[in-house]
């Protein structure tokens, strides 16, 4: 009988309650437990690949900036930190090389599956970015089901995002 619901672990859900985050579950699970998934997001606030890896139902891979994993000591010491929490893996990108999305490749065929922000970079609110072919070109290669979710909120922090007003703002992950 397949299962389309999933429960994450209660300190998990305790830190999106911290976060004031809403996670809408509108994807049934079986998706996650049959094979690699591609979970892409709409990219909003330096809180969003945190909440997805709080949310997810499976551990995902990561690509994150190069500036964040690995020049910025503090950011890289909190990246660790979620790793160690068992939370996902980060790999570092660069778009002038190719390496992280060869290593995102390697993931997704070794059966993990990755949590990819498509435009690349954080938007400004009201800025529609266009995806970039990252998520096609890992999906011609492995056949791996993508999977979108959308976040509401989250670039609405003050602290997070690009242009927030809100100390706290209440965020929405329909996933």
């Amino acid at each position: 009988m397949p299962v389309t619901k999933y429960r994450i672990p209660i300190w998990r859900s305790a830190v999106l309650k911290a976060l004031r985050v809403e996670v809408k579950k509108v994807t049934p699970v079986d998706l996650f437990a049959g094979g690699p998934v591609i979970l892409t997001c709409n990219h909003q606030s330096f809180l969003d690949g945190i909440i997805l890896a709080f949310a997810a139902p499976v551990k995902m891979v990561f690509p994150v900036s190069n500036v964040q994993s690995v020049e910025n000591r503090y950011t890289r010491l909190g990246l660790l930190a979620l790793q160690g929490l068992g939370l996902g893996t980060m790999v570092p990108m660069n778009s002038d090389h190719p390496f992280g999305m060869r290593q995102l490749l390697s993931s997704l065929k070794s059966g993990q599956s990755v949590a990819v922000f498509p435009q690349g970079r954080i938007a400004w609110p009201d800025e529609d970015l266009p995806e970039k072919a990252g998520v096609e070109w890992l999906h011609r290669r492995t056949g791996a089901t993508v999977v979108r979710a959308k976040l509401h909120g989250a670039g609405d922090s003050r602290f997070f995002g690009r242009a927030g007003r809100k100390i706290w703002p209440r965020i929405v992950l329909e996933l």
